[in-house]
């Protein structure tokens, strides 16, 4: 569903009750992920009125679906046309910004990047230049089922990798038919398992291009996370077949599974299939440094708008620090560096606090263009290979060269 809003209007009417009408006055349209505006009174709409009042501009909103908003953008402003400011997944970043698509906002960004959090805010930055703003973020954490933990003896959630494993292998229960941890197969598992190579001190691909999946310490975090299937039998079967969230979630929904590895889009899926779990969440177990993979939306403007003095006015409003706010109406994060002070963070929903306390230990993917290609292709490979027990060494090494042939190194 689409909805389509002017507000010029609204806008002119206020310019005459005022008595003045701004001297430059745009009109900008901006695309936005659907869930942001799927009703006439979500709370994007009274902060676009706010813009409107301050600034004297006019904004059209439409609203696209998650999964046809990447193939609409490239559409249509491959011919030229397009939105002004859209709200991009920030796994599109590096794609559009390779086919020059994306407007280069680094000398309006640099000023102000100490009020973002680094991590969502390097999400916005391909080949050493800002071409995107977080709009919000978000990180994966640890569920863990409170009451299976009780029954295994363990009174507090892991903190490290030992207790991580330690806790995995203690709620693993072959004979009731229970497991320490459900995880996903093929693509979903490769986005859980990021966290855990950044974890051990490696990169995937590091801002200088160098590739980095072959290390000693990529491959001993992989053979750490595929070894509690492979050697400790603590993951349920479905973890060689589950491709979706649905099917990650379902051993933790049943209580067959005792911890979880997801974002906070995981809370209604849990709350909705059994009420009456019992759970927390908590930061991810620390390997030798604290890590998690966030995801979120940034705004980015076209590379052709002709409005774009009032397109970065835009993008600096919504992302800025009003963004604060205006995310809390959403149960969403803020990528605002102030969002995530102990005071910012003791005003969230109980449930997303431990997101954001882990947020300073965010990590981008790599911005590459060729990304969806590595994950998809190199690592949702990488794991299927690790959970049938092929050497992880040799499958690292594999999977390094195939990513810089796909770079082109």
């Amino acid at each position: 569903m689409r909805h389509f809003l002017k507000y010029s209007t609204a806008a002119a009417a206020l310019a005459a009750t005022l008595g003045a009408t701004p001297a430059f006055a745009d009109n900008v349209v901006l695309w936005v992920n659907a869930p942001l505006a799927s009703a006439p009174d979500a709370p994007i709409y009274a902060e676009l009125k706010a813009f409107e009042a301050e600034t004297g501009h006019t904004v059209e909103i439409q609203a696209v679906p998650h999964m046809e908003m990447e193939r609409n953008l490239f559409v249509a402003m491959s011919g030229g046309a397009g939105p002004d400011v859209m709200a991009l997944d920030i796994a599109w970043v590096a794609g559009l910004a390779d086919a020059g698509l994306l407007a280069d906002v680094t000398q309006k960004s640099d000023p102000i990047a100490d009020q973002y959090q680094p991590g969502p805010l390097s999400a916005g930055r391909f080949k050493q230049r800002q071409y995107a703003m977080p709009l919000y973020t978000n990180n994966v954490a640890l569920y863990v089922n409170n009451k299976m933990l009780a029954e295994a003896g363990i009174d507090a959630a892991p903190k490290t990798w030992d207790e991580f494993q330690a806790a995995a292998i203690a709620m693993t229960d072959k004979d009731a038919g229970t497991f320490g941890l459900t995880f996903g197969g093929s693509r979903v598992g490769a986005f859980q398992l990021y966290p855990f190579i950044w974890q051990s001190g490696a990169e995937i691909i590091a801002d200088d291009g160098t590739v980095g999946v072959d290390s000693p310490e990529a491959i001993e975090a992989v053979q750490f996370i595929s070894g509690l299937y492979t050697e400790h039998q603590a993951m349920p079967a479905s973890v060689l077949t589950a491709n979706s969230w649905d099917e990650v979630n379902a051993p933790f929904i049943q209580e067959r599974a005792g911890m979880l590895i997801s974002g906070d889009w995981a809370i209604g899926a849990l709350n909705n299939g059994n009420p009456d779990l019992d759970y927390s969440i908590v930061p991810l177990p620390a390997g030798k440094e604290a890590a998690t993979v966030i995801g979120g939306y940034n705004l980015a403007i076209n590379a052709n708008s002709g409005v774009s003095d009032a397109s970065w006015e835009l993008v600096e409003w919504l992302t800025g620090p009003r963004s604060i706010e205006l995310m809390a109406q959403y149960n969403r994060l803020s990528a605002q560096a102030a969002a995530a002070t102990d005071e910012a963070i003791a005003k969230l929903p109980e449930e997303l606090q431990p997101f954001m306390m882990q947020a300073s230990a965010g990590h981008a993917r790599p911005v590459v263009a060729q990304w969806s290609q590595i994950h998809s292709d190199v690592f949702g490979t990488v794991w299927d290979s690790a959970l049938r027990g092929e050497p992880i060494d040799e499958v690292m090494t594999q999977a390094a060269t195939q990513i810089r042939q796909i770079l082109g190194q």
